[in-house]
């Protein structure tokens, strides 16, 4: 996933480069916080159910 949202991350700077658009610009960089923060809460909940499925208590 993490290589999957640094691709993400470089095409949104390419398309940025070539831009002067203030809304497209904004849009941009919004879509490319959206993409870090998805990627956040993925493993955020990757992690949770790892934690859960090794706790002790559910053995």
């Amino acid at each position: 996933m993490m290589e999957t949202n640094n691709w993400l991350s470089q095409q949104i700077d390419d398309l940025k480069k070539d831009e002067t658009s203030f809304k497209l610009l904004s849009l941009l960089e919004e879509t490319k916080s959206l993409a870090a923060e998805q990627s956040k809460r993925l493993q955020q909940s990757q992690d949770e159910l790892d934690g859960r499925m090794w706790s002790p208590d559910k053995w």
